[in-house]
């Protein structure tokens, strides 16, 4: 499993983000995609650098669609080959 953290953010759009950040994790729900939200950032995990592509592509067209001008997105990955993880046994890991 990868788990990746990615951001984005609505250039021009104001300076509170609240309902584009819900829209995306309407979106995600919808997509039946595991996720957790962070107070910066969302988490996500997938099993290919594909899927985790797709999906913040999926992100960046739900602004385009709020007619958001300029999108910055910002992810971070994980990919561990040397054992399997997910959100939850990096969360687990720090208790």
């Amino acid at each position: 499993m990868i788990v990746a953290e990615f951001s984005v953010f609505p250039m021009g759009a104001g300076t509170s983000g609240g309902r584009y950040v819900r829209a995306v994790h309407d979106m995600l729900k919808k997509a039946g995609i595991e996720f957790i939200a962070g107070p910066m950032s969302t988490a996500i995990e997938a099993e290919t650098f594909e899927e985790i592509c797709m999906i913040i592509e999926r992100a960046n067209k739900v602004l385009s669609d709020m007619e958001v001008q300029r999108i910055i997105t910002s992810v971070k990955i994980d990919y561990r080959l040397d054992k399997d993880i997910s959100m939850q046994s990096k969360l687990d890991a720090c208790r």
